[in-house]
């Protein structure tokens, strides 16, 4: 019974002597990652300025003649051609000066055949002694004053003739006409300021500053700036105009005050899509490639210190890398240095990682939808 019990004591301490041991805990597992091979890329760097409408030409009509408006021969915000009759101010008293200035020119062109006669007579007359030199200078004094009243006389009809065609307003272009801002039967004249507006707008001028910086790179490119650069427009609604547009002007200096150049463009505007006044944004797009490291917008970090990257070793073990970036527009940045070509760059899943540790990346190609960066298939050359 003795043996027994004590075999009892040994089997229930050598159990609990088992209970206190340890099982080892198994290794935690490596965070997983998405991770990119940097390799040079080719990309066509582009930028945004923003920019404003307007018209190829804009007139204001005015009255250079004093004068009740008789009628007006147009139809507000319609097409107008060129020469084409707008307002016309009551012509009557105009007509009455010119018929004036021409009865004033026979007037003086008759006095002047007259002094014309004299003067030959008393030239011959003169010849032969029969008249005095005094009396031949009066004469010829007459002519004199009579060809000079004839000049005057020429002047003033053309004058009256004038501000007869100043009754009748032109278009001075094919464009579109604006509200008229006086009714039939005002009285108008020079001071009566603007009558209606009409600006020309099957092409448009789109205005836009560039930075000093900016200036320096087309201004390397100036002579052939359409053909290396492509000028898009994109109007307030986020959509890109469909047609492109070519530099029509470049300002003569830099603004002091502000460090930026204007610059202007033409874009057709043939579907009266774009109207004056309009804002929006100019996007220069470089059409000559260039070659750089080109890493997705996802996988570049900043803090205090300045803008990084996480790589990851052949070892699986995470590390800071400082770098510059060169380029940068939505969905990928261009580096200028900090990293090589070749290197893995961590994209997806960063918040579990730190430098120093280790971690199981995934590599993936990326898919940049940014159509500034030309893609390349892993084994196919790239052109």
């Amino acid at each position: 019974m003795r043996k027994l019990f004590c075999l009892l004591l040994i089997c229930t301490a050598a159990f609990f002597e088992g209970c206190e041991r340890k099982v080892p805990a198994a290794p935690a597992a490596l965070p997983e990652v998405r991770g990119v091979k940097l390799r040079n890329l080719p990309f066509t760097p582009s930028q945004l300025v923003i920019a404003e409408v307007k018209p190829m030409d804009e007139v204001n009509l005015v009255a250079r003649v004093e004068g009740f408006l008789r009628k007006r021969h147009f139809k507000e915000g319609a097409r107008v051609k060129k020469g084409q009759l707008l307002f016309e101010i009551e012509p009557e008293l105009y007509q009455a000066k010119v018929k004036a200035a021409q009865a004033k020119l026979t007037k003086a062109r008759v006095a002047s055949k007259n002094a014309d006669t004299d003067y030959k007579r008393q030239r011959q007359l003169l010849s032969t002694k029969a008249v005095s030199e005094r009396s031949f200078d009066r004469v010829e004094a007459a002519k004199l004053e009579s060809d000079a009243d004839v000049k005057n006389a020429e002047a003033e009809l053309e004058i009256a003739r004038q501000n007869l065609s100043y009754t009748r307003i032109t278009a001075p272009f094919d464009g579109v006409v604006g509200l008229s801002n006086f009714s039939d039967g005002n009285l108008v004249n020079a001071n009566s300021g603007t009558l209606a507006t009409v600006v020309k707008n099957d092409v448009m001028r789109v205005e836009f500053v560039v930075s000093e910086l900016q200036l320096l790179n087309l201004l390397h490119r100036r002579k052939n700036a359409a053909r290396d650069f492509k000028f898009e427009l994109i109007t307030q609604d986020g959509k890109v105009y469909p047609h492109p547009g070519k530099i029509s002007f470049w300002d003569n200096k830099v603004n002091t005050s502000t460090g930026t150049f204007r610059i202007q463009a033409e874009f057709p505007n043939t579907n009266g899509a774009l109207t004056a006044g309009m804002f929006g944004r100019v996007r220069m797009t470089s059409l000559k490639a260039q070659q750089a490291l080109i890493v997705p917008e996802e996988a570049l970090m900043v803090d205090q210190a300045g803008e990084y990257l996480y790589t990851v070793s052949a070892d699986g073990t995470v590390s800071r890398r400082n770098v510059k970036i060169a380029y940068r527009e939505k969905g990928f940045a261009a580096v200028k240095s900090g990293v090589k070509s070749g290197m893995i760059v961590i994209d997806s899943g960063v918040q579990h990682v730190r430098p120093g540790g280790k971690c199981k990346v995934q590599l993936h190609e990326p898919a940049f939808k940014n159509s500034a960066v030309k893609t390349v298939t892993p084994g196919k050359k790239n052109k």
